[in-house]
């Protein structure tokens, strides 16, 4: 038999020696074989043969059964496969060339008129043959028809999130109506160049996604048929990091749908009135009537829902004003018109606003529960993506362990995989690295994780979230030991100045915070109060905007923890204030759940009562952070908690003690894979 791993490229014509050799049936099995392509289910295959003119008697499945005993195929369940590419290519290479769109045009129609018992398979196998038989097709109807058939295979690739195949199917169907005209085939000009541009845009081929764009805006005949292209259009600018004219372009189409929005007026004056108005719709509203709204009919507002929906997750990394009025304005939208797929993040998005903005949890809460059984209601795969991702970013983690909040993402990232909601899979995604990290998860894990998402980020194009996940990397690989300078990771990743100054140029308030952020905690944690300072300064300079619990929790931590060590360097009111305040603001957040944030004000409250001179209540708080911290599994918090108290300890010449507590430190940041960290303590405290 022919080994299937290793078959030099020389052996070409000794395989299609081999194959001619064998019984005339059987070449021929193999051909139509090679054909299709590297395997075919047996029902398939014998369907055609029984058609075919060149096999006599029932010796089809015999053939097949014969090249497997020559090891030349195998079988595989139902499916005849080539036991190598170059078996398939060899047997190929006997169709005399003159015939082989012939035979592709044959197989493809003798599958399709036997496509009853499994429509599906046959589909992609017709397309292909036809397809490859195409070059001799000169009837107009039959190119029209076949460019159909590329249709459907290309929405049953979408729903199988097969975006490459898709695209091929439709660019072959576009290609196939080159000499008819989009007067002749509207409709189905229309539908091959709209999905064709949103398929080149999931797979980042911007290029040619603008020139199928480009034909849709000069030959739609009307606002509703270039609408799912405009859609494309702003996603793909967005995803380039061409936020001003992803906004422009959106607000234009909403303008022609008949909603129009302020940009340049006092938009915070706006906001409270629109948040009365809304205040006042939903005053009378129940659960139930929420959840038995009658369906949002007109077409124009559903497109209008759908275009807030898309400005809505971007405005809310570069505009918390037009965030807030697009979802007030969603929710009215619901409520005066009716419910739709995009009703359900409105209403949860309301949920975080009320809760984030307005301290309102218990209405947060209320809009969250409502947002996730509308979904129940409308049964909409697509939105399930969105609205997971606003309840368990900005609601759930009030209630619960921030840790529950990953599955939820997790199915929000591969449901907006799949369903082609490639923001709010990467929003996804961009949360469950975070999520990940500030829960304590092994580093080595983390790091496998952030390269994954990296990487998928990269591939579809979508800047603004990959350059987010850059500094999050760079921290867990200098806490590792891997690069010597935490802003020196890889040649693939930019560098982190660079990063920071874009931000900050493009008003990236959140992008340049996290920078910030993440500097000031690698730099207190080893030790570098000084940069840890500079960096908390810099940041408190940028108006934040609301953040996730579990962000807002661990910038005030740091924050704190940085002011009371500057307090005890140098007495100066400023450290003070931002250490009094950070304390007072974790307090809050320790109400709501305290299983998230109790170990950080007890290390809060340690810190502020050793600089006070209370040493029983900081030795208790210590104690009490770490046991906190370990009981809740944030791994990282409770070996900085034992870090801190050995210094406690330490800075009262208490060195049994001491040593007892960087020893736990160790042991935990060792367990965490923080090896770099862990060195750090045994250097600074031998």
């Amino acid at each position: 038999t022919i080994d299937a791993k290793e078959i030099p490229d020389n052996v070409g014509v000794l395989l299609s020696r081999k194959i001619m050799q064998l019984p005339r049936q059987c070449q021929y099995c193999m051909k139509l074989l090679a054909c299709i392509g590297s395997k075919c289910d047996a029902s398939t295959l014998l369907g055609i043969m029984a058609k075919s003119k060149n096999l006599e008697g029932d010796f089809g499945g015999k053939m097949f059964d014969f090249a497997v005993d020559e090891g030349l195929l195998k079988k595989e369940g139902s499916n005849y496969v080539f036991v190598h590419d170059q078996i398939k290519q060899a047997a190929y290479s006997l169709i005399p060339e003159n015939e082989r769109c012939h035979l592709h045009l044959w197989i493809g129609s003798q599958v399709w008129a036997n496509k009853s018992a499994a429509p599906e398979k046959a589909l992609f196998i017709v397309v292909g043959q036809l397809n490859k038989g195409s070059p001799l097709m000169t009837d107009a109807q039959q190119r029209i028809q076949l460019a159909g058939l590329n249709l459907q295979a290309a929405q049953k690739s979408k729903s199988l999130a097969a975006f490459v195949p898709e695209a091929f199917y439709l660019n072959t169907g576009i290609n196939l109506l080159d000499k008819a005209s989009w007067a002749d085939e509207y409709d189905l000009f229309l539908q091959l160049y709209v999905s064709c541009a949103e398929a080149e845009y999931c797979i980042g081929n911007f290029d040619e996604m603008n020139k199928k764009l480009e034909a849709v805006f000069g030959h739609a005949r009307c606002l509703d048929d270039k609408l799912v292209s405009f859609f494309t259009l702003v996603n793909a600018l967005f995803a380039q990091g061409k936020g001003h004219q992803a906004s422009e372009a959106g607000l234009l189409v909403l303008s022609q749908l008949g909603e129009s929005f302020p940009t340049y007026s006092d938009l915070k004056s706006i906001i409270v009135v629109e948040f009365v108005k809304t205040k006042q719709l939903i005053k009378e509203k129940t659960d139930d009537d929420f959840l038995t709204m009658n369906a949002l009919a007109d077409s124009h507002k559903i497109a209008a829902m759908r275009m807030m929906l898309l400005l809505a997750h971007h405005s809310f990394v570069t505009s918390r004003e037009i965030f807030f009025l697009i979802i007030l304005r969603m929710v009215q939208t619901t409520i005066n018109h009716g419910i739709c797929d995009e009703s359900a993040f409105a209403l949860a998005s309301l949920g975080s606003m009320m809760g984030n903005t307005f301290g309102d949890y218990d209405g947060a809460h209320r809009f969250g529960q409502i947002s996730l059984r509308l979904l129940e209601r409308t049964n909409s795969k697509n939105a399930i993506s969105r609205v997971h991702t606003v309840v368990f970013i900005f609601i759930h983690p009030w209630i619960a362990h921030y840790r529950t909040c990953l599955k939820p993402l997790k199915i929000a990232y591969n449901e907006g995989y799949r369903s082609g909601n490639t923001i709010t899979a990467v929003i996804a995604a961009t949360n469950i690295y975070t999520i990940s990290l500030l829960c304590g998860e092994e580093l080595g894990v983390m790091d496998k994780m952030l390269r994954k998402y990296f990487q998928r980020m990269v591939e579809q194009k979508q800047e603004l979230y990959w350059k987010y996940c850059i500094p999050f990397w760079q921290a867990v690989a200098y806490l590792m030991g891997e690069p010597n300078d935490p802003g020196q990771l890889s040649e693939e990743a930019m560098d982190e100045e660079q990063l920071l100054k874009e931000a900050l140029e493009n008003n990236r308030v959140r992008a340049a915070v996290l920078i910030y952020h993440i500097r000031s905690w690698l730099a207190y944690i080893f030790g570098n109060y000084e940069k840890a300072a500079k960096m908390t300064e810099e940041k408190q300079s940028i108006t934040l905007l609301p953040n996730p619990h579990y962000l807002t929790c661990n910038y005030l931590f740091i924050d704190g923890l940085v002011s009371f060590e500057m307090v005890r360097k140098t007495g100066e009111t400023k450290w003070k204030t931002i250490a009094q305040n950070s304390l007072e603001e974790i307090e809050k957040h320790a109400l709501n759940p305290p299983i998230n944030s109790e170990h950080k004000l007890f290390l809060l409250q340690a810190e502020s009562a050793y600089i006070a001179g209370d040493i029983e209540i900081a030795q208790r708080k210590y104690d009490d952070a770490i046991r906190s911290a370990d009981k809740n599994g944030f791994v990282q918090d409770q070996a900085l908690a034992n870090e801190r108290a050995g210094h406690f300890y330490s800075n009262r010449s208490n060195a049994s003690l001491a040593s007892r507590y960087y020893g736990q430190a160790h042991s935990i940041y060792l367990k965490w894979g923080a090896k770099r960290k862990a060195d750090h303590i045994i250097q600074s405290h031998r």
